[in-house]
């Protein structure tokens, strides 16, 4: 289903309403974003949507968006929502005042009894891993809503002194003996669709727990710039700052993070830490970022010891997946006439249990062409075996070994629908530490949805490059977009071509599918490729 931006626009308008909403209040909230469209247009719109089950009457009242409205809008020209979350992060920063008492809540919903949530919540919070002291907790009985304050009511603060914090990134910093020390993984706001600690929450990535019980650990955190020019302004702040959620700052280097010319880099404690403790102790969390604007009062008042603030540098420099993948091209000689040479593989591991079914769900991958190529590694290690699948890193080596560059772009979720494909979800290579396909693995099933990637080249090498991989011949190209043009829902730049190519963990995913473990390591060996089989050997 694609959806013209005016469309999307009435969609999350609509979301944003308990009741029926009219077309005066939609074409001015419309005005508001830059649609000059009046009530008429808005109505014919309307009949779009509602025709499309997005949207539904309600008498004469106005309309309502539908359960099939919200999937849409959260799948919606994925391209328009890259960077969503840094819109939103401005939009709820400026859309309230801190200081008459109110304040932006994340929410979640806990599958847990009721009593062991107040336990963890206390604990978290007496060891100074929130953000404030307000908290709320609501038991619905076969769940618990749990409200944490976001770390943007302190930027909200900052702004309201006068102050203007730059919002770059998300991630998780490593903490030793109770102290941080170092930024382990980030993705930045504007490289991503989806909420940066949201995904490493899910990704299993933070460790909350080992800090609160043996002091090493890692720790959801939000990274800002703000000017050099108002340190003296942000420490009377920080004086009398009820949050306490600042846990580093500095110039030129915070926790192994550069800190731009002429700025202070500011690492705060993630609103989302406290919801991390019970996804680590396997309790199922349906986390909402940045959800409500609730009054202070309203909340919880818990005891919270405050902790000691580190201005600390790391000789530790973390880089982004885009430099491992530019730096694994370049060892790439695959030979496209002797069908030999160095390639780049995944690797998996699973028990050996599974042999036997891995293997026929890896044959099957093949022949639906998820796979690159025809071929995988299928090694056994002791008590594991090994599966090698390739990276579609190769496929760029050997396009430059033939002098075509191309350059890697986006990392994401492909959805098919009815012989239609379109990117619902995506991160940036160079705004991420994590590698997209292992960010979404979960996300896609290998029927309606894949892990996908997206390049761009220069339009005068096109014909080159499809030259070359009709003669590679291997099943790796989901496809190629005119010069200029977007593809899949993604735009390219000026002059330039994109290209999709299939996810080399796809085949790993149906293993995940069928209920196999498996435990990956994205581009992680250099192979020679006659050393792997065919399924068709098999």
């Amino acid at each position: 289903m694609d959806l013209d931006r005016k469309l999307i626009e009435i969609l999350d308008i609509l979301s944003k309403y308990k009741e029926p909403v009219g077309a005066t209040i939609i074409a001015k909230e419309l005005s508001k974003r830059g649609y000059k469209i009046g009530e008429r247009a808005v109505r014919y719109h309307l009949k779009i949507l509602d025709s499309l089950g997005l949207t539904k009457k309600v008498g004469y009242v106005g309309r309502i968006i539908t359960e099939k409205g919200l999937e849409e809008l959260r799948k919606a020209d994925v391209f328009y929502r890259l960077g969503s979350i840094y819109s939103n992060i401005l939009e709820k920063m400026l859309s309230f005042n801190y200081y008459d008492r109110y304040a932006i809540v994340n929410r979640a919903y806990i599958y847990a009894d009721f009593n062991v949530v107040i336990k963890e919540i206390k604990k978290i919070y007496n060891s100074g891993f929130a953000v404030g002291d307000r908290v709320g907790i609501v038991d619905k009985g076969k769940y618990v809503e749990l409200y944490t304050l976001c770390s943007l009511n302190f930027d909200n603060i900052l702004i309201k002194n006068g102050i203007l914090p730059t919002h770059v990134c998300g991630g998780i910093v490593k903490y030793e003996d109770g102290e941080p020390v170092k930024f382990e993984e980030i993705i930045y706001y504007k490289a991503t669709s989806i909420d940066p600690l949201k995904v490493f929450i899910k990704e299993k990535k933070t460790d909350v727990v080992g800090i609160l019980e043996e002091g090493n650990g890692y720790l959801p955190v939000n990274f800002r710039y703000i000017p050099k020019s108002s340190m003296e302004k942000f420490e009377r702040i920080l004086k009398n700052d009820e949050l306490k959620c600042v846990i580093s700052y500095g110039e030129e280097n915070v926790l192994g993070l550069k800190v731009d010319d002429d700025s202070i880099g500011i690492a705060l404690i993630g609103g989302l830490s406290p919801i991390a403790v019970f996804t680590e102790k396997g309790y199922y969390a349906d986390i909402q970022p940045m959800e409500l604007l609730v009054k202070i009062d309203s909340l919880h008042k818990l005891e919270k010891n405050e902790r000691k603030i580190v201005k600390k540098k790391s000789n530790y420099k973390i880089k982004t997946i885009f430099y491992k993948m530019v730096n694994a091209m370049s060892m790439v000689d695959y030979d496209i006439d002797k069908h030999d040479g160095k390639v780049i593989v995944n690797i998996c591991y699973i028990d050996k249990k599974y042999a036997d079914d891995a293997l026929d769900l890896l044959k099957e991958a093949y022949k639906n062409n998820l796979g690159i190529g025809d071929k995988f590694g299928f090694i056994e290690e002791k008590d594991k075996i090994k599966i090698q699948t390739l990276c579609s890193i190769t496929i760029d080596g050997i396009l430059l070994k033939h002098s075509l560059p191309t350059i890697p772009k986006y990392g994401g979720v492909l959805e098919i629908k009815n012989e239609k494909k379109r990117f619902i979800d995506i991160i940036a290579y160079n705004g991420s530490s994590l590698d997209p396909h292992i960010v979404f693995f979960d996300a896609v099933d290998c029927e309606s949805t894949i892990l996908a990637g997206f390049r761009e080249f220069h339009r005068i090498i096109k014909d080159d490059i499809e030259e070359v991989l009709d003669r590679l011949n291997w099943n790796c190209v989901i496809g190629i977009g005119e010069p200029n043009n977007e593809i899949f829902g993604i735009n390219v730049e000026k002059d330039m071509c994109g290209i999709v190519y299939n996810g080399g963990l796809n085949p790993i995913v149906l293993l995940k599918e069928n209920e196999i473990p498996v435990e990956i390591k994205q581009m992680h060996e250099v192979v020679d490729y006659s050393k792997l089989i065919s399924y068709k050997e098999i």
